[in-house]
């Protein structure tokens, strides 16, 4: 269904209304479009020359802006395309560091700059609501079955950059209070122009000022997911961006669009250009507190309605299939001295345990320089690893799937091979090898194959991709770019789409990004954008507490405290929890935190630790765990195994994986108690419950996300005790009683 319309406007209705009675319409005429999505509402002003906006949650009027989105527009100076340097001039020389406990990098910059012969000139910064703009044409349409999509054309007046249209494209879904939008910019003038300062989505806030990051915000990087709501969270908006690593521009005020210092885009004669989403979701209800606890609108919806529209519709559709946790990663303690000998006894007691995937790390490709490493070859180092196929043989017979580390560079000899060589500009070098462009096809086609050329030779699976170059930005001649900060979103993109490539190419290949790769080290926590393309990304930092000594096996010549390696582990399960929760706002299956660590140096993993490690990473998924596995004993060993299988049991039975609630208990903490669910859509599953250094020795579970009238059998899984059958009012109401020591933990399961 498609309707497209000119001056003068006739009214256009679109209407949906699903069970709940709310409605998902778009209506438009020459004075207004009114967007309906639920108890989310918008409307658009369509005066001839203005294009400010209301919205309304329900009955709040949420903003009234003056202008909600915001660009600026440059013209080549002269009019020609710019065009990429070709000698080197600037040198990035990276090595791996470490710094309390967590990766880094010492980098050093060889800088010469270069001068491109463009410069840009008669700057018009334009705003949704002035007289630079006017409406030329609007168009409705169903994208899809239950969306709905309007497209308002405007172009822009004036002389100086006549022919430049502009399109803002709004869609909505029956069933979820949210409005997804995106602006495209069509380049219809002989000009080539530059695109600046893009904001997507800009706003005054009324009367909203409670702010809550549902991904995390580093220090340079701005959180993915935002909430802002009134004083109680009780109604408000969560705001979503779908722009890309640090090139994500979303703070407090409600602002969207691209980081000004990390984005621009060149558009020539009949170019376009599109942004990503940003997208608004609206939410509304009580808040209850109880027990001394609070349940906040905000919390519910983020744990469940939230939850499904972001899997539904914007991320990647994942299969159980695909689900590789529990993981064992080799890398913390063998590091890159590794041989197929030692991968066979680590993958022997690895399948003893329970892993579901094995990953052999850095250490294993033939490269130029085998005392370093950092390069990524199709080739395994054949003295090491005399036949990687048969390996992976190996690890699948011990019912584990097969994983492998691969990095963003390569042999400089491949870099050159081609006419137009495939490394970026700068040349960013580490342990002899240069790192691969993805702002340039045959680069990320290189990469593409070499990763299902892995795959189909030697059976490898799961891959983890590593370290970092597209932070340097790409200016080679030939390549995609045509200035170094419009290469750094087309370096982004350029890696999102290597995945889909991969996906494509080889469906069963579980692919996981790293920080590193997706900017730096330490990188970006997960966002939106990329559990768009990849299926688990690995977010920063990487952290070593209780492993020991780095990149080595125990041995004799270590002198440590086993008592504060204890405590370091205690730590990281916390560290590893606060993560996970700080990423709430995306499915947690989704998110691999490194590396819960499976190191025992003179009785420092006590089998209590181990239960707090299984416990904590079951917040989300248990990805990843790394360590030492043959420091570990016979009661180590039997200690995962027994714990494996009870998480394993769960996931198959409720699916708990997919499931995170934590509102209406006690917030993270490990001084005293605090506890969350995993309870699927009936309300079964587990709620895992630690206690931290401090608190009262016995405490009332108040499990507030059951039915009331349903009937619950609960058991206490780690201490293998029944507890009974209760009604969901019951438990919602603290019949259930624990008793933990401190730093004790349980997992309950709930069934019917």
């Amino acid at each position: 269904m498609k309707y497209q319309t000119f001056f003068p406007i006739i009214l256009l209705i679109i209407l949906a209304c699903n069970k709940s009675g709310h409605e998902w319409r778009i209506i438009h005429d020459n004075q207004r479009a009114l967007i309906n999505s639920g108890i989310l509402s918008s409307e658009i002003s369509l005066d001839k020359y203005s294009a400010g906006v209301t919205m309304h949650v329900k009955s709040d009027t949420l903003f009234t802006g003056t202008y909600y989105f915001s660009f600026a527009l440059w013209k080549a100076d002269p009019n020609k395309e710019p065009q990429g340097i070709e000698t080197v001039l600037t040198n990035v020389e990276q090595k791996a560091s470490v710094k309390n406990q967590t990766d880094a990098l010492y980098i050093q910059h060889n800088n010469n700059h270069s001068l491109q012969s463009v410069q840009w000139i008669d700057s018009l910064m334009i705003y949704s609501k002035d007289k630079s703009l006017q409406l030329k044409a609007q168009e409705i349409k169903s994208i899809s079955e239950g969306s709905l999509q309007l497209t308002l054309t405007y172009k822009v007046t004036g002389t100086k950059y006549k022919g430049m249209l502009v399109e803002m494209i709004y869609e909505i879904y029956d069933g979820y209070p949210v409005i997804r939008q995106r602006i495209n910019f069509i380049n219809k003038s002989k000009n080539w122009i530059k695109i600046t300062h893009l904001n997507v989505f800009e706003v005054k806030l009324n009367n909203y000022f409670t702010t809550t990051h549902l991904t995390p915000k580093t220090k340079e990087i701005d959180p993915s997911i935002i909430a802002l709501g009134n004083g109680n969270n009780a109604r408000g908006i969560i705001i979503g961006s779908e722009m890309p690593s640090r090139l994500r521009l979303l703070n407090d005020r409600g602002i969207a669009g691209y980081h000004p210092d990390y984005f621009e885009w060149i558009v020539g004669p009949n170019e376009t250009f599109e942004s990503e989403p940003v997208f608004l979701y609206a939410f509304s209800g009580n808040n209850f507190n109880k027990n001394g606890m609070s349940s906040t609108a905000l919390d519910r919806c983020v744990e469940k309605d939230f939850r499904n529209f972001l899997k539904e519709k914007v991320l990647l559709q994942t299969n159980l299939k695909k689900m590789v946790a529990p993981l064992f990663c080799t890398w913390t303690n063998y590091g890159a001295n590794i041989n197929d000998s030692s991968m066979r006894q680590a993958a022997d007691i690895a399948s003893r345990i329970g892993f579901n995937c094995f990953q052999i790390d850095a250490g294993w490709s033939k490269t130029s320089n085998p005392n370093q490493w950092g390069i990524s070859t199709i080739c395994p180092d054949t003295e090491k690893f005399p036949d990687m196929k048969r390996l992976n043989l190996y690890i699948r017979s011990k019912n584990m799937m097969p994983g492998l580390w691969y990095s963003v560079f390569m042999e400089q000899e491949d870099a050159e091979l081609e006419k137009v060589p495939l490394f970026s500009v700068p040349m960013v070098k580490r342990a002899g090898g240069l790192g691969i462009s993805f702002a340039y096809k045959k680069g990320r086609n290189k990469y593409v194959n070499d990763i299902v050329y892995l795959n189909k030779t030697y059976g490898t699976s799961y891959f983890k991709q590593d370290l970092s170059n597209i932070c340097y930005g790409d200016l080679a001649k030939g390549h995609e770019s045509r200035t170094l900060k419009e290469s750094y979103l087309r370096g982004l993109r350029g890696l999102l789409a290597s995945q889909d490539k991969i996906h494509q190419m080889g469906p069963e290949i579980v692919l996981q990004l790293s920080h590193e790769i997706y900017w730096s080290t330490p990188g970006p926590p997960g966002d939106i954008a990329v559990l768009k393309h990849a299926d688990l990304y690995h977010s920063s930092p990487n952290e070593y507490w209780g492993a020991g000594m780095r990149g080595q096996l125990v041995n004799n010549s270590w002198n440590m405290n086993n008592d504060s390696l204890s405590q370091k582990l205690i730590e990281g399960c916390f560290r590893a929890r606060k993560l996970w929760y700080d990423h709430r706002g995306l499915p947690l299956e989704r998110i691999e935190v490194f590396g819960a660590s499976i190191t025992n140096y003179k009785g420092s993993l006590t089998p209590q630790i181990q239960d707090r490690q299984i416990c904590s990473w079951l917040t989300g998924a248990p990805l990843s765990f790394s360590g030492d596995l043959t420091s570990l004993t016979t009661e180590n060993i039997e200690r995962y195994r027994d714990r494996f299988a009870i998480v394993n049991t769960l996931q198959k039975k409720y699916n708990i994986y997919s499931h995170f609630q934590y509102s209406g208990v006690p917030t993270l903490t490990d001084e005293g108690w605090h506890w969350w669910g995993k309870l699927n859509n009936q309300g079964y599953g587990a709620v895992v419950i630690l206690r931290g250094n401090g608190g009262v020795e016995k405490q009332s579970i108040y499990i507030p996300w059951v039915f009331p009238d349903s009937r619950y059998h609960l058991k206490a899984l780690l201490n293998d005790a029944d507890l009974g059958y209760f009604t969901g009012k019951e438990l919602q109401g603290g019949a259930v009683t624990l008793s933990l020591q401190k730093y004790g933990q349980e997992i309950i399961e709930l069934s019917k």
